[in-house]
């Protein structure tokens, strides 16, 4: 599937070659071509089919194959104006500059430069981390409209090729199915809040029952879920990414949601009878391991994969897991986990207070026998699991045998 992507971002340029000259002005038509080309070609990756994601290996990867092909369509479209000016460089400077110049008056330049310059405000929203997701997700509109301005341009200056209708219907493809299946959520599976329990002040657990066919979903897999209207509640209505907590034989299951944005807050008052709707299942972190020994590292509400996996069925493997929390009492899920480990011979779960510094971690990891040959599950904040990676690839353990998988999704 990545090479039908990389095809279709490489179609509407390669149509193209035969009729461009060999020197700098058709390099820089070429530019043009592939820059849009290969922006069009990484919409198609925003789209959150469960069957499309697994093609590439989850959505963490399908991701980064799409900010990867924007950013290189992105320098290739920086590159286009400049290529065009060069090839006029020697013969007359005036000429060079029109290129160049964002306040050339030619209507095509225009729409060009602002097209440009829309992207550049888009893509600085996107790396935004702070903005909130609502104002986040409405700045990063721009690239959208900045993707209208650019298309506006080829149409412009070469409206009547197939090249432009290639790139036409890879656009409107890819949005209209994002909008369509992604923000307005058709199709989605319908379900109703049932129960809502608070282990903590900012963790709610909340326990779905499905109100049609319901989603055939692992322990492990997450899902993307908004929350509507209740009888005293009202949902923000977007969808945000949660992991599954607990999955029922009845089709019925549960969300562990801690309270970290506008959204995640106001979940925090949640009741029964609140509709909700289920996009998913995605991910493939716990799935298919392979049986050897196995550490599962699990940081706050990063418990709740392998807690799922737990209430699902009993380990078949000798397991360590290890549990990083910072609350020195009252700890979350502590005596359920406790329970599991006292009725099965081969879990051993063990308890980590600590905060941000990893010291405690790595020494513990460290005492482990025989820790290159076993298989190791990260879940928590990136900045536990890039520290934790670097160590244990320091010791020695191969990257293929460190799992983890990103939950959080823009």
């Amino acid at each position: 599937m990545k090479y039908i992507i990389i095809a279709l971002a490489l179609l509407p340029a390669l149509m193209k070659i035969s009729s461009l000259p060999f020197n700098a002005y058709g390099f820089g038509l070429l530019s043009g071509w592939l820059g849009m080309s290969l922006i069009a070609a990484s919409l198609l990756l925003i789209i959150r089919e469960p069957a499309w994601t697994d093609w590439f290996g989850g959505l963490q990867h399908m991701y980064l194959w799409h900010h990867r092909m924007g950013m290189m369509g992105y320098v290739l479209l920086l590159a286009h104006p400049l290529i065009l000016s060069s090839h006029y460089f020697e013969l007359d400077l005036d000429v060079a500059w029109q290129y160049l110049s964002p306040f050339n008056p030619d209507p095509i330049n225009m729409v060009g430069w602002t097209g440009l310059i829309t992207f550049m405000l888009g893509l600085a929203a996107t790396f935004t981390q702070r903005l909130s997701y609502s104002l986040w997700r409405r700045l990063h509109m721009l690239l959208v409209g900045a993707i209208m301005l650019g298309l506006g341009h080829i149409w412009m200056a070469d409206s009547s090729s197939v090249s432009f209708v290639i790139a036409c219907f890879t656009v409107a493809l890819a949005i209209g199915w994002r909008i369509i299946r992604g923000d307005y959520g058709i199709g989605a599976f319908p379900y109703e809040v049932n129960a809502v329990y608070h282990p903590t002040e900012q963790i709610t657990e909340v326990s779905l029952r499905s109100l049609a066919k319901p989603m055939l979903i692992a322990p492990g897999q997450f899902v993307n879920a908004a929350f509507f209207q209740g009888p005293n509640f009202q949902g923000c209505g977007e969808f945000h990414p949660y992991t599954v907590s607990r999955v029922a034989k009845d089709g019925s299951l549960s969300l562990n949601i801690k309270a970290l944005g506008y959204c995640t807050k106001h979940i925090q008052s949640l009741e029964p009878g609140v509709a909700v709707h289920l996009q998913g299942p995605y991910g493939n972190f716990l799935l298919d391991r392979p049986f050897s020994p196995e550490i599962w590292i699990a940081a706050g509400i990063g418990i709740t994969p392998f807690l799922a996996l737990l209430r699902s069925d009993k380990v078949d493997q000798k397991t360590d897991l290890i549990y990083l929390h910072r609350e020195k009492e009252n700890v979350p899920f502590e005596k359920e986990l406790q329970t599991y480990a006292a009725n099965q011979e081969l879990l051993h779960f063990h308890s980590l207070a600590m905060e941000n510094d990893p010291t405690l971690l790595f020494k513990w990891l460290a005492s482990i026998s025989r820790l290159k040959e076993q298989q190791i599950y990260l879940c928590g904040p990136p900045l536990l699991i890039a520290l934790t990676t670097s160590w244990l690839q320091e010791q020695g353990v191969s990257r293929r045998q460190i799992h983890f998988e990103q939950f959080d999704f823009r």
